[in-house]
């Protein structure tokens, strides 16, 4: 040949390589040496876990793609790259359980766990503004004794939006249609009162309709009734069986009445002291700064017109609520009942939302025309 080569570490080349394939050509593939080889590739595969997102009721947007962590190597959390967004609420990153009492991980953290996992997308709660019924704010979790037994506690489980202002007679037309205000016009000042003679029927029927109009869920639901068509004509105006029996969906997104212990909390100011006089009371405050009442009565601070003022022309309560006390009643869901069970209750709860049954439903607030109280109509 016209090249030279080192001989020496040509021949070795060669030798190695005829070795590998007689080695390869002659082994016996079932032998104790091959299984050996086989257990030890099996033995050194290294595990792997899968990290799944979960967009935990956000009303748009997409969660991440799932990841694979490696054992034993740290593993770089997605960001909210698909830009899950939730009505009155901000993204804080992820957690490991639902309602958020795990394990938080911000955005790009380090996922050190050898385990697969759920991360569900972290919320926490914000003011809202609707563009039908303006601001709505935050009452947060917390409990309070109901009553004079230290033993019976309401807890609030999960914090929860309520509208700053009682509804507006133009807020119920605008939603329920024109020409559907049922006010008493000679007891109102106008259409920035609080809508006035509406039934539980319609406000629940309002609710739906709000929720339809904002694009949420549906919260109540009535045997036989498309609330999309449903006209403000065809709502009963005297008892009826069918709409007694409406029900509640409490994981859906949309509008609808607050519970009894939902509007005592709140009305409280979310500060646990059920001998208050009246929403916004620091024990020294007068309630004719806060409330429209007492026309018909001879307490100092009374409303001097036998009739409804706009909304919020008293001052707010601890939480930015007004007419909490006075102006007019406020439905609640819960049926109508004498007692509470004894003992503690939780919101999340059937008996934390009212009993099953009864011959009315519950109207909190009293109205301008009559002495302030805590009670039930």
């Amino acid at each position: 040949m016209s090249m030279k080569f080192n001989g020496k570490i040509s021949i070795a080349v060669i030798i190695l390589y005829i070795s590998a394939i007689t080695l390869f050509t002659t082994c016996d593939i079932s032998s104790p040496f091959v299984d050996e080889i086989q257990g030890k590739i099996d033995t050194d595969t290294i595990p792997t876990y899968t990290v799944t997102y979960n967009a935990n009721g956000a009303t748009g947007g997409s969660v991440p793609a799932s990841q694979t962590k490696t054992e034993n190597i740290d593993l770089i959390l997605a960001s909210n790259s698909g830009n899950l967004v939730r009505t009155g609420y901000t993204f804080t990153g992820w957690n490991t359980t639902a309602n958020g009492s795990g394990t938080d991980y911000a955005e790009g953290a380090h996922y050190t766990t050898n385990a697969a996992v759920t991360l569900y997308a972290k919320w926490t709660i914000v003011d809202m503004t609707s563009p039908n019924i303006g601001l709505l704010k935050v009452v947060p979790a917390g409990s309070f004794q109901r009553d004079s037994d230290a033993a019976n506690i309401s807890v609030i489980t999960t914090p929860f939006h309520i509208s700053e202002h009682e509804i507006t007679r133009a807020q119920f037309e605008l939603i329920m249609g024109v020409g559907t205000d049922p006010s008493d016009e000679s007891y109102s000042s106008g259409t920035g009162d609080p809508v006035q003679k509406v039934n539980w029927y319609h406000a629940i029927a309002f609710c739906n309709k709000l929720s339809i109009a904002e694009s949420l869920d549906q919260v109540y639901s009535v045997s036989g009734v498309d609330f999309s068509s449903l006209t403000f004509a065809e709502i009963p105006t005297s008892s009826n069986s069918t709409w007694d029996a409406a029900t509640a969906d409490w994981s859906a997104n949309g509008y609808r009445l607050p519970t009894e212990m939902e509007w005592m909390w709140a009305a409280m100011g979310a500060i646990d002291d059920y001998t208050k006089p009246f929403a916004g009371s620091d024990g020294s405050n007068s309630i004719g700064y806060y409330a429209v009442f007492g026309y018909n009565g001879s307490e100092t601070g009374k409303t001097t017109t036998e009739r409804s003022n706009p909304v919020g022309s008293k001052l707010p309560n601890e939480l930015g609520l007004y007419d909490m006390s006075g102006n007019v009643w406020e439905w609640n869901w819960d049926w109508y009942s004498s007692s509470y069970p004894a003992g503690t209750i939780y919101s999340d709860t059937a008996g934390g939302r009212g009993a099953a049954s009864g011959a009315s439903r519950v109207e909190r607030g009293a109205a301008g025309m009559e002495n302030w109280g805590w009670s039930n109509k």
